[in-house]
């Protein structure tokens, strides 16, 4: 669990990689994840303090329906023609007044065909480069804006539609968000065993934010009580009982894992890309090698799952990589190419082999066994492999190949069963099918 110190450092680092991305259609937007009363909305508040910005705070466990979007009304043209258009809400009328403002500063004049945009977006100036957009921050000539929308989940069904669309598409009734305008979203813990009343967030929904859970840190508040002036009666029994600081019940926390996806590492490599570029937003310490490379760790956890961040971490400082399953199936029967390079790997470079071996045969086992003479090879090469492993790999790698089936749904152990060894077999916990299977088949 993140405590709020460094959760702050991590949503402002995600925040400022939208500044530099110059990705179409990729925005990376934190949703924060903690108990009530940790200091998530003060959190959101002391980060657009820090950038010189404002945060606009919208509670959405109070909106109705058409508050935030705005309601419909009826005008006249300059023709005197009756249409209809949203009355904005009145964040996003402040936001397009001072985006009209911006372009007036800026000297610019409306191009021709910037009817096209529509009335909102007719001052658009989102065509700035990463270092224009930097340096208009450090100056001063922007202040950001940080919309931070708290208890998303916790709203009326249609309400928490809107305000979806509004996180996941920056946009707003046809208005576009001005680059400077950034988005947080904070929820209650929200899993099968939580006792809060929330709306249930679905995978492809969440895998459009990174999300950053954060606890409550007992050190961190006893901080906090010192400079608000708590009594120090009050900060002497947490300090002498931090369990009394909060519930403990593991109803209050998230226990949601991240999972990896195609976008998560889209947004992994911003993130990644962006952090030398943004080291002025933040001070000496923040940007200490050992902090920076903390804090990448743990926003590539948070997308990504710590597993998967742990491994893609290990392979950069490895000298040695994983052998492809093309590179073994190119060599000869005995893998006299490879045998010595596989004999060297690390444990965890050799189940990242059979991994990815697993991957590849799960695809194409079929079209290799059209060809017999092949697929014998095949077979050798594979039994060399597993000669080559340690028993415990031995066995991981023969309790995947018995979980797995092809994509044409066939038993990966009953068309590869005779290259594992009978000792390896019986250490598998088959069923007495399959292993009958297994035994009358050899």
């Amino acid at each position: 669990m993140i405590s709020i110190q460094e959760a702050k450092r991590l949503i402002k680092r995600a925040l400022l990689a939208n500044i530099v991305c110059d990705k179409p259609n990729l925005a990376i937007t934190p949703l924060v994840s903690g108990k009530h009363g940790i200091g998530k909305s003060a959190m959101i508040k002391s980060i657009a303090e820090d950038l010189g910005g404002v945060c606009i705070t919208i509670e959405g466990g109070t909106l109705k329906e058409g508050e935030i979007t705005g309601l419909p009304y009826q005008y006249k043209d300059d023709n005197g023609k009756i249409k209809f258009r949203f009355l904005p809400y009145y964040a996003i009328e402040r936001i397009q007044n001072e985006e009209k403002r911006l372009f007036a500063l800026s000297g610019r004049k409306l191009a021709e065909d910037a009817w096209l945009t529509g009335d909102e977006n007719r001052y658009a100036m989102n065509d700035l480069s990463a270092s224009e957009r930097m340096d208009a921050l450090k100056n001063g000539k922007v202040q950001p804006v940080i919309i931070f929308i708290d208890e998303i989940n916790r709203t009326e069904n249609s309400v928490y539609k809107e305000l979806m669309n509004i996180l996941l598409t920056r946009s707003v009734n046809g208005y576009q968000f001005p680059w400077w305008v950034l988005f947080v979203g904070a929820m209650n813990p929200s899993t099968q065993n939580s006792v809060y009343a929330t709306n249930e967030m679905d995978p492809a929904q969440l895998d459009r934010f990174i999300k950053i859970k954060v606890g409550d840190s007992t050190s961190e508040w006893l901080k906090f009580g010192k400079s608000a002036g708590i009594s120090p009666e009050i900060l002497t029994f947490i300090k002498d009982n931090p369990k009394c600081l909060s519930s403990q019940d593991k109803e209050l926390n998230d226990e949601e894992k991240p999972t990896p996806s195609p976008r998560g590492w889209d947004m992994v490599d911003t993130l990644l890309a962006s952090e030398p570029l943004l080291r002025d937003f933040f001070t000496d310490k923040e940007n200490d090698p050992k902090i920076v490379e903390k804090d990448m760790k743990n926003l590539v956890s948070a997308k990504l799952g710590s597993s998967v961040a742990t491994m893609f971490f290990a392979s950069l400082v490895s000298q040695v990589r994983a052998i492809m399953p093309e590179e073994l199936f190119a060599d000869d029967e005995k893998l006299s190419k490879n045998k010595s390079s596989l004999g060297r790997l690390s444990a965890a470079k050799k189940v990242q082999t059979c991994d990815l071996m697993l991957s590849y045969l799960k695809e194409n086992i079929e079209f290799m066994m059209l060809d017999k003479k092949g697929f014998e090879k095949v077979k050798k090469q594979l039994i060399v492999l597993i000669q080559t492993l340690d028993s415990s790999t031995r066995l991981l790698f023969a309790q995947n190949i018995a979980a797995t089936n092809t994509d044409d749904g066939n038993s990966m152990i009953e068309l590869l069963f005779d290259i594992f060894e009978s000792d390896l077999i019986e250490m598998l916990d088959l069923s007495d099918e399959t292993r009958k299977l297994i035994e009358s088949s050899n």
